[in-house]
């Protein structure tokens, strides 16, 4: 655990970025899945998802706008804004430079930025045209964008790239060198199991406003939910114990404990129980469960956004009592090293001191 880098400062505009992109990532999944292998009666639950996931994506952009203090700076991930200055110098888009905006286009593969502005942009072209499809049932957008060869090809790229902006979040962290995110690989893994949990949890929340209770699109809905959960609980778990040693300290700060209160057991054990009747069955709706998972996923991100800056904060003194000599000193051995400490104390010798002049 590295406590001396600096605070990556991020607010709360990063933080509501992360919750609505693996929301957008989990609404178009689940759309996507509808579509494809669901029944005929469950074609509105496939037009809400898609209704929500592009609305969702175009909030994170102006939040990641936001957050960068200066809009030009998130175009300057995409565009070279010299050539794109002389192309319209030329006249693009009217009359010429469309030879030299071609070159225009930035991609840095080796920039973990470019890669999601660029990953970001796609997933929002592939949900705006799925979202158009969905606007007039059996039109021709629906039939353009939802249906045929071209329509089945914009489902599952919509599906990679978004799945690519909810996982590359956790990504990102874990490839920086801050504590706690650069010491497990479980975050990205978390992030995805997270969007699929509580895009279904929205989507049971506004569809009980649509359907009744008893259609059996909603009710498939809501046993899909289980299956998430499940994986989300198993990678809540693992990134736990995946921090081995750090595992103590993350607890006794303010984030861990609300990652174990908030997240597993409010977002997670509780809807679970709920789903399968586990003892609460005097509920009346549903509608409580998922409400819990749209809460323990925001709280999720918010603790683990929350980590490194709670660390760095307290710096080494975070880490106080916890390490490996300190579990060997308390219980009376010798230190880090077990075999540092001598049977008995060897006299000085005298080899040494006669061979020299």
């Amino acid at each position: 655990m590295n406590l001396f880098v600096a605070d990556p400062d991020w607010g709360w505009w990063i933080v509501v970025y992360f919750f609505l992109g693996g929301l957008a990532a989990g609404c178009y999944f689940m759309a996507t899945l509808i579509d494809l292998m669901g029944h005929d009666s469950d074609r509105e639950l496939a037009r809400l998802g898609y209704r929500l996931a592009f609305p969702l994506v175009l909030i994170c952009g102006v939040l990641l706008i936001l957050d960068l203090h200066e809009p030009k700076r998130f175009w300057h991930m995409l565009l070279k804004s010299e050539v794109v200055k002389e192309a319209v110098e030329e006249g693009w888009p009217w009359s010429g430079g469309w030879s030299r905006m071609i070159g225009a286009p930035l991609f840095k593969y080796w920039s973990p930025m470019s890669i999601g502005a660029w990953a970001l942009l796609l997933f929002g072209i592939c949900s705006g045209l799925s979202f158009l499809g969905s606007l007039w049932p059996e039109g021709r957008l629906f039939q353009l964008f939802r249906r045929g060869i071209f329509g089945r090809v914009l489902q599952l790229a919509g599906c990679l790239v978004g799945f690519f902006v909810a996982a590359y979040t956790g990504t990102l962290l874990s490839a920086t060198n801050q504590p706690v995110w650069s010491d497990s690989i479980w975050i990205a893994p978390l992030f995805m199991t997270s969007a699929t949990s509580t895009a279904i949890a929205v989507m049971i929340v506004l569809a009980r406003y649509r359907v009744d209770e008893s259609d059996p699109a909603l009710q498939r809905l809501e046993h899909a939910d289980v299956w998430a959960l499940g994986m989300e609980l198993i990678c809540v778990i693992v990134f736990l114990l995946s921090l081995g040693d750090f595992l103590g300290p993350v607890l006794s700060v303010g984030p861990g404990k609300l990652l174990v209160l908030g997240t597993l057991f409010l977002g997670v054990l509780l809807p679970l129980a709920w789903h399968l009747r586990l003892g609460i069955g005097s509920l009346r709706s549903e509608l409580f469960a998922a409400i819990l998972v749209l809460v323990g996923g925001f709280v999720m991100r918010y603790a683990i956004l929350s980590f490194s800056p709670e660390f760095l904060k307290h710096g080494p003194a975070a880490m106080a009592g916890f390490g490996p000599e300190a579990v060997r000193l308390r219980g009376g051995g010798a230190g880090a090293d077990p075999g540092n400490k001598p049977a008995a104390i060897q006299p000085r010798s005298k080899v040494f001191e006669e061979q020299s002049p």
